[in-house]
């Protein structure tokens, strides 16, 4: 039985990001660590990966309807980018919040089907990696540096390997902050 079809595993998961857990997920493009979208999901965030709070993270769902409330003031060009490239590897940074700056619906089913089980829907979310280190590339290589957090697993469906694209939108202006798996 695939994890996320488990109820007791699910129920786990659930209480672990409830109680300000961080948890390990493929994506189409890289392996992603994640807690809730909260104050204290952020927090956990910064310091398991060791990254500073100044850095934001990335909101990510299997649904444009669970990112609405993290897409305030993102302008129409912004929306209609995400409407275009989703589910896919487009990162979009569209408002000026300190912590859930972007927004992303990775293609991947193993992540979709997560969002799907998990209270909330998404994810507050970073690369699974040390800062300033190689994103780790398998789910052993993430139990070794992260032993205390829950990992997803990827049933076969390999993350790509390349970081998404990562765009900022300004009313009609778009500005490439890092070319990634897609051209936009």
């Amino acid at each position: 039985m695939n994890q996320l079809e488990n109820p007791d595993f699910v129920n786990q998961l659930n209480v672990h990001l409830a109680a300000g857990g961080v948890i390990a997920f493929p994506t189409d493009t890289v392996w992603g660590l994640g807690a809730l979208p909260i104050k204290e999901g952020a927090e956990a965030l910064w310091e398991i990966k060791q990254r500073p709070p100044e850095k934001h993270l990335i909101v990510m769902s299997n649904s444009t309807e669970h990112l609405l409330p993290f897409m305030y003031n993102f302008s129409d060009r912004a929306i209609k980018l995400g409407k275009k490239h989703w589910p896919g590897a487009l990162t979009i940074v569209g408002n000026n919040d300190p912590i859930f700056g972007s927004v992303r619906i990775p293609n991947h089913s193993v992540f979709a089907k997560l969002c799907g089980v998990i209270d909330g829907n998404c994810l507050a979310t970073t690369s699974a990696n040390i800062s300033g280190q190689p994103v780790l590339q398998s789910a052993d290589a993430i139990r070794n540096v992260f032993p205390d957090i829950i990992v997803i697993e990827d049933n076969g469906i390999r993350p790509a390997g390349i970081a998404s694209t990562v765009i900022r939108v300004t009313g009609d202006d778009m500005e490439i902050l890092r070319q990634g798996a897609i051209s936009v």
